[in-house]
């Protein structure tokens, strides 16, 4: 994986390709999609725009958990596959967990689209520290794509990924533009000569965490970048630690939240 990547929800059509393109050209690697978004194939065309090696690209993409309800995941996967153009991708998730179906018959399907050759490796999104200990006692989990920010207190959920060799990839890492709002950060951003933004992220990656980020803004994006070179002090972590007091969290659907651990 990645120091950092590029998200790429809520983008679509000639926009997501351009922007994926664009990204590419400035130093991204790691690009991140998903079923839901609809935009596999702008993603894919964007690749192919800007015309690296394909060993240079770290591609993943994310399936519905409605998909492994309804028996057609592997399906879902195999258009996935199709719609990107990239052959398999290096990581394949679910996308989120699924309370009426078990653990087992998730990685079950996310086993059978590896062996297909559909993907190098198979990780989880949105899971809990229960439900993801449970999926790592099943198969290699290449990551838990989760909420992760400094406004939100995954302390736990971190510690239980390091215990169990899980590298965590955090959406959302700026909380919505949230985090670079905070005094503190901008603080810190000053000190630094940097943009509040560049904190929020660098905090991120300083837990061990790849964060995903995205912007339409080419400025944007080569500062989101540029966040990689940026070293924070120990001070200034845990400063930006305390933030997560009281925690909150920006993103959860209508129904089907699985138990968070806080």
């Amino acid at each position: 994986m990645q120091k950092i990547g590029l998200g790429t929800w809520p983008l679509k059509d000639s926009l997501c390709r351009e922007v994926v393109a664009t990204a590419l050209e400035l130093g991204y690697r790691h690009i991140d999609t998903a079923q839901m978004y609809a935009n596999e194939a702008a993603v894919g065309q964007g690749i192919a725009d800007a015309g690296l090696e394909r060993d240079a690209l770290f591609v993943v993409t994310k399936i519905w958990p409605s998909s492994f309800e309804d028996g057609t995941a592997l399906a879902r996967a195999r258009a996935s596959i199709a719609a990107l153009g990239v052959g398999a991708v290096d990581q394949l998730l679910v996308h989120w967990p699924n309370p009426r179906l078990k653990v087992a018959q998730i990685i079950e399907t996310l086993q059978a689209a590896r062996d297909e050759g559909l993907a190098h490796s198979i990780g989880v999104s949105n899971f809990p520290s229960a439900l993801m200990a449970e999926a790592a006692a099943l198969d290699t989990i290449a990551t838990n794509q989760v909420e992760f920010h400094a406004l939100l207190d995954q302390r736990k959920l971190l510690a239980v990924a390091n215990d169990l060799g899980i590298r965590l990839t955090a959406y959302m890492p700026i909380a919505r533009g949230k985090v670079p709002e905070h005094p503190v950060v901008q603080d810190i951003a000053a000190a630094h000569s940097a943009q509040p933004a560049q904190v929020a992220l660098a905090w991120v990656m300083a837990k061990g965490v790849t964060p995903i980020c995205m912007s339409t803004k080419r400025a944007n994006l080569a500062s989101n970048l540029g966040a990689c070179d940026l070293a924070l002090s120990p001070d200034e972590i845990v400063r930006i630690d305390a933030l997560s007091s009281p925690s909150q969290r920006f993103c959860e659907r209508d129904s089907d939240n699985p138990d968070w651990d806080n």
